[in-house]
């Protein structure tokens, strides 16, 4: 069965692990998406790494973002591309800016076809059905701008990343996990040395490195 997404916590520290669960050697060309790390000030380790990382490993890489572009533009970058990589930051500034050209329709859309999606944090966090859990957790200014709290739905659960983590530790105890309590949602919680399989029929592993 193929593999056809799969979502991380931390990209650099996982990546040399995923290239082995698709035919990496003729799947290289990739579309790296950078909007969720548009509005942070100042350096962006997170997205530098794994750019870094995947270039190191023979990734063919474009930069990219999808703020201000429609969705025949995005279908027209897809269209020479293997993987597209949804880089980490704010999560919900990166599903306002998908909110405004479908771009969920358009990675639907292109998984569908045979591509392959990669999510980093933020990235990971909009495939599911719902970022609302999110919502005062993160406490971002771009929540009260989404037309919904509707996630990419490409998986039916919500990737939390980040677990573990001694500078996210307050957010956890103190926020989130009081926030994710319930059933409405299934969760998976992923630390940064983890990420999760995804197959064509929907069965999924997470894997550890």
């Amino acid at each position: 069965m193929k593999n056809n997404i799969f979502l991380t916590s931390d990209g650099a520290t996982v990546m040399h692990d995923i290239v082995r669960h698709f035919d990496f050697k003729n799947k290289k060309k990739t579309l790296f998406v950078e909007t969720s790390g548009e509005m942070h000030i100042g350096d962006r380790p997170w997205i530098d790494n794994a750019r870094k990382k995947m270039e190191e490993l023979g990734f063919h890489m474009t930069k990219y973002t999808i703020t201000d572009k429609t969705e025949n533009e995005i279908e027209e970058a897809l269209q020479e591309t293997d993987i597209i990589y949804v880089a980490g930051g704010n999560s919900a500034y990166l599903l306002f800016q998908s909110q405004k050209n479908d771009f969920a329709k358009v990675v639907k859309k292109f998984i569908k076809n045979g591509g392959i999606y990669i999510g980093q944090s933020a990235g990971s966090m909009v495939t599911g059905p719902s970022i609302e859990p999110l919502y005062k957790a993160d406490n971002s200014e771009w929540f009260v701008k989404l037309k919904s709290f509707e996630g990419y739905g490409l998986v039916d659960f919500i990737t939390v990343p980040h677990f573990g983590r001694e500078d996210k530790k307050e957010a956890f105890l103190n926020h989130r996990l009081a926030l994710m309590y319930g059933e409405k949602y299934k969760y998976i919680l992923l630390t940064d040395r983890q990420y999760i399989r995804m197959q064509e029929d929907g069965m999924y592993k997470i894997e550890e490195v």
